[in-house]
């Protein structure tokens, strides 16, 4: 399993906070402007209506005063003129409307200080109360034109005048601007409120995926042994589907870790039961061949001894393999590697490491330059893991190539460098390298010897010891592996 840290990119739009977010501001602004084009409906109807029936009950009343004058001019004189019927309006110009008594002909015979010269509103020829809005100066005017009619020498009511009585709309408009501008306030500050705890709240709402989330990038971020599996959620005691999916998760996790701890249990197992077939193979191998050195076998004695010899090396490949497989297996089932911790100069390491891996170079030069750096570490597992990497560079270093070996430090730690003129590795291929049983496809020849499985034993071995190893190559260029540890502890 590769140890790569998980992605998770913060595009705010795809988020679900946002857009539930998002949601709840749209249908928030559609529930805001719904109320507020029907309350502003609702006022400028109940505001029209009051305007209406203020006028037509001013009207009204001054229809009554001319009837009543009418009729005392009629039982005067046995019928009357226009003149007679117009009323005084002292008490109702008072009440600062615009109020006209015209004829048929519409000629004003009585008009109140704020009414103007020319009429309010034409002859509608009609008996019924009408009304009417028109510009007037620079306000808006609501007028009523109410029919007045008197009884003809046949007894028809007939049309003989209107009451025409307006009022400014300058009041109605101001109330209906404020009244906007106030559900514009009120509606921008509530949606921004409310988008701010709507932010909050589906923040408060996702924190438990928020976990759930880290965890899993946590868990895929580790070096995928057993340790890494052992954490779990907390489940919350609420019953809701946050708490469903921890227990799923939690349930997920319990499977992994027992189908990972079975896969330990087996390579282990496997690993030591054939160690033992093993070295017997080996160990008739070693009789055969010499048997076969001191017999005469005539022709195929060449054979045997080429056979003898695949034999003798796969055999050891195995070995390797076999221990190999044993040591991942200890290690992935505990915490941490089992070292014999102790103070250790690690440029003393590096030099008997380079040493050893000298017999393995056909051709290659190898270098050290190292300064004296202490450590605390297990001495037998550092050289494994420098020779490890020797090991990689000379498979893949060309002859007359170079391998050069750093060391250095400061106080906080130290620092451990290979750096070989080989091959290099291809860019698709180095986030790979430390992983189990893989291979870049100008290193899988059985020819090489590797097990695919060296790398991770040098990783495991660096975090062992709280530290880490990373590559970096340049292909046709070489490779260079970085080994950092921390300082001496003791």
């Amino acid at each position: 399993m590769t140890a790569r840290r998980a992605s998770f990119p913060q595009l705010l739009p795809r988020s679900i906070r946002f857009r539930l977010t998002a949601w709840y501001a749209l249908l928030l602004s559609l529930v805001l402007v719904t109320l507020g084009v029907s309350v502003l409906t609702l006022a400028q109807r109940r505001l029209n209506d009051d305007v209406n029936d203020r006028l037509l009950k001013t009207a009204g009343d001054i229809g009554v005063q001319a009837r009543r004058n009418a009729r005392d001019a009629a039982a005067r004189r046995g019928g009357f003129f226009f003149a007679d019927i117009v009323p005084d309006l002292g008490s109702f110009a008072s009440r600062g409307l615009k109020i006209q008594i015209v004829d048929r002909e519409d000629r004003v015979w009585e008009r109140s200080e704020s009414a103007p010269d020319h009429i309010l509103v034409p002859n509608q020829r009609t008996s019924e109360p009408t009304f009417h809005t028109h510009r007037v100066g620079d306000a808006d005017v609501r007028t009523v034109r109410f029919p007045i009619t008197a009884m003809d020498s046949n007894g028809n009511n007939q049309v003989i005048g209107a009451i025409l009585v307006g009022e400014s709309l300058e009041t109605f408009d101001d109330t209906m601007g404020s009244l906007r501008q106030t559900l514009l306030g009120t509606s921008i500050v509530g949606l921004a409120l409310a988008v701010v705890g709507g932010w909050l709240l589906a923040g408060r709402a996702l924190r438990p995926v928020d976990r759930v989330t880290a965890m899993a990038a946590a868990i895929a971020a580790a070096d995928g042994s057993a340790a890494s599996l052992q954490t779990r959620l907390q489940v919350p005691d609420t019953g809701d589907e946050i708490a469903r999916l921890s227990q799923t998760f939690n349930a997920m996790l319990d499977r992994l870790q027992a189908a990972f701890a079975t896969q330990r249990r087996f390579v282990a197992d496997a690993s030591h039961e054939l160690r033992t077939p093993l070295t017997a193979i080996r160990g008739n191998v070693d009789v055969l061949a010499r048997q076969t050195a001191h017999a005469d076998l005539g022709p195929a004695s060449a054979d045997i001894a080429a056979a003898l010899d695949d034999m003798r090396r796969e055999s050891g490949r195995m070995g390797r393999l076999l221990d190999d497989l044993l040591m991942l297996a200890r290690a992935d089932a505990e915490t941490e590697v089992q070292l014999d911790q102790r103070p250790v100069r690690l440029d003393e390491v590096a030099r008997d490491a380079v040493r050893t891996a000298g017999a393995l170079a056909d051709g290659q030069r190898l270098e050290v330059s190292a300064d004296p750096v202490v450590v605390s570490g297990d001495p037998d597992r550092l050289q494994q893991l420098v020779l490890i990497l020797l090991e990689n560079a000379v498979r893949h270093t060309p002859r007359e190539g170079r391998i050069a070996v750093e060391v250095g430090g400061n106080g906080t730690g130290a620092r451990l460098v290979v750096r070989d003129t080989g091959d290099g590795i291809a860019p698709e291929h180095l986030p790979h390298v430390f992983d189990r049983f893989y291979r870049a496809d100008g290193a899988r020849a059985r020819a090489t010897g590797g097990t695919g499985l060296g790398l991770a034993i040098a990783r495991t071995i660096a975090r062992g010891h709280g530290g880490e190893i990373a590559v970096a190559s340049t292909p046709g260029a070489g490779s260079t592996f970085t080994l950092t540890l921390p300082g001496n502890r003791q």
